[in-house]
């Protein structure tokens, strides 16, 4: 005689992880309270939890995992948040349009204008500090090099382009 383990059939207090890709898979409830269904985000697996017992036990591409407590789900939760926030951050402080104050949807008038303005209060003969010369300079090389850039692919979309306004120099 074969003793099975048994595996609660609602698989309330477990996640299941696809081996097949490596992601969480997603719980729905089923039409009653007692199945539940895994899907895989990534690779669109289902498993139910009606078989959940056998489907565990070989070989089926799903691994069940017990669930943390709300504590630990919140503090990890927390520490990606803040990892996002400072990626963020640094993204804003590398926007060339930011730096300068201005916005891509300003006429280069303006960029060139706001630029002349940055660069006299913190050029270093007027007691600026290099660094954020150079920050400033940089800053508006790369706005010149992508309105340049988007005004050769436009030109390079042929008839079509006519239709779209190209940015002029600055």
């Amino acid at each position: 005689m074969r003793v099975r383990t048994t595996t609660q059939s609602t698989l309330e207090d477990v996640d299941v992880e696809c081996t097949h890709c490596g992601k969480q898979m997603t719980a729905h409830l089923g039409s009653g309270t007692t199945v539940r269904y895994f899907q895989c985000s990534s690779c669109h697996r289902w498993v139910t939890s009606m078989y959940a017992g056998d489907v565990f036990r070989v070989d089926a591409k799903v691994r069940p995992h017990p669930r943390g407590t709300l504590e630990q789900r919140n503090a990890s939760f927390d520490q990606i948040k803040d990892r996002l926030d400072r990626w963020l951050a640094a993204l804003d402080d590398q926007d060339p349009y930011r730096i300068l104050g201005v916005s891509p949807l300003d006429p280069p008038e303006r960029i060139r204008e706001r630029y002349r303005e940055l660069a006299i209060i913190n050029h270093p003969d007027r007691g600026g500090v290099p660094g954020a010369m150079e920050q400033l300079n940089d800053a508006y090389e790369r706005i010149l090099n992508h309105r340049e850039r988007r005004a050769r692919e436009q030109l390079k979309a042929g008839p079509s382009a006519q239709f779209h306004e190209l940015p002029q120099g600055i």
